[in-house]
C-alpha cells in the first residue's frame, strides 16, 4: 500500500514522486493522515473523560419504545430495531484505556446492577462478542477546514462526542455543502473558502453543544445529579425539543449562495 502525504498546493507525495490533483479531500476520520500532513500544528484528539459500549441484544420479545437513563457518571440507552432485537449503548466515567478484567458484559452487568428494566434484561440477552467498547474522544477546534486545494470533512475536521448523535449527520452536511460550493465556484480554492465559511461555524457550535451535554450527563456528585434531575423534570418536553431546533433544522445551501 502506498504511503501518501498531502500538500496544501494540491500535491500528493508518494514513493513514485508527486501526483498532481485539483482537489484533495481528507475524509479519513478522527486520526486523519491528511490533517496530520497539512495541519501539523493541530493537537491530537483528546479524551472526553468517559468510555462507551455499544451492543445488540435479543430479548426474545418485541420492544416498542426506546430511551436513555442518566445516573451518577453513568448512562444507558436503547432503541428497538426492525428485526425485533434491541440496540443499546452505555456510558461511564473511567480512566482512558481501562477495560473489564472479567469481560465487557460482566463489566456492564456490574455497573448497571439494580437499574430499572429492561436494562438488566437487555444485558442478559447480549453476547460478549456483540459488545463494542471505545473511549470517547474529540478533536480540538480547528481555525480552518481548508488550506489551498485541501479540504477536511467529517471527523477529520470536527470529530465530536456522540451526545447529540450528530457525527455522521455533520459529515453528510459537509459532503453536500462541499459539492455545492465546487459546483458554484470555478476556482477550487475559492470554493473551499466558501465551504469553510458555510460549515465550520455550524459544526463547531454542534461539537461544543455536544461536549456540554456530555459533561452534564456524566456528572456524578450527588448534589449535582439531584439538581440535574430536578431541572429536567421541571422542563416541559416541547421546550427540550425546541432547544434542538438549531441542530436539526438544516437544508443544503441554496442557489443564491446562502444557506436556506
Amino acid at each position: 500500500m502506498d504511503v501518501l502525504e498531502a500538500k496544501p498546493e494540491g500535491e500528493v507525495v508518494d514513493r513514485d514522486g508527486v501526483r498532481k490533483a485539483d482537489l484533495i479531500v481528507g475524509a479519513d476520520g478522527i486520526r486523519s493522515a491528511v490533517r496530520r500532513s497539512v495541519w501539523p500544528e493541530v493537537p491530537s484528539p483528546r479524551y472526553a473523560g468517559y468510555t462507551a459500549w455499544r451492543l445488540i441484544s435479543d430479548l426474545g420479545r418485541t420492544v416498542t419504545e426506546g430511551g436513555e437513563t442518566w445516573g451518577r457518571g453513568l448512562r444507558f440507552g436503547l432503541a428497538p430495531l426492525p428485526d425485533g432485537r434491541v440496540y443499546a449503548f452505555a456510558v461511564a466515567n473511567a480512566p482512558k484505556g481501562t477495560r473489564g478484567s472479567a469481560g465487557e458484559l460482566a463489566e456492564l452487568q456490574k455497573r448497571f446492577a439494580g437499574w430499572h428494566q429492561p436494562i438488566a434484561e437487555v444485558l442478559d440477552g447480549a453476547e460478549e462478542r456483540s459488545i463494542l467498547r471505545s473511549d470517547v474522544e474529540e478533536l480540538p477546534r480547528l481555525h480552518t477546514y481548508t488550506r489551498g486545494r485541501v479540504a477536511l470533512v467529517g471527523d477529520a475536521a470536527h470529530a465530536m462526542t456522540p451526545n447529540l448523535g450528530q457525527g455522521a449527520c455533520q459529515a453528510l452536511e459537509d459532503a453536500v455543502t462541499l459539492a455545492v460550493m465546487l459546483d458554484r465556484h470555478r476556482d477550487v480554492p475559492a470554493a473551499l473558502l466558501a465551504y469553510d465559511a458555510a460549515c465550520r461555524p455550524r459544526t463547531q457550535y454542534i461539537a461544543q453543544l455536544s461536549r456540554r451535554i456530555g459533561r452534564v450527563a456524566q456528572w456524578q456528585a450527588r448534589p449535582a445529579v439531584v439538581l440535574r434531575s430536578t431541572l429536567l423534570a421541571l422542563a416541559p418536553r416541547d421546550t427540550q425539543l425546541r432547544s434542538l431546533a438549531p441542530v436539526l433544522a438544516w437544508t443544503p445551501p441554496g442557489p443564491s449562495g446562502s444557506v436556506t
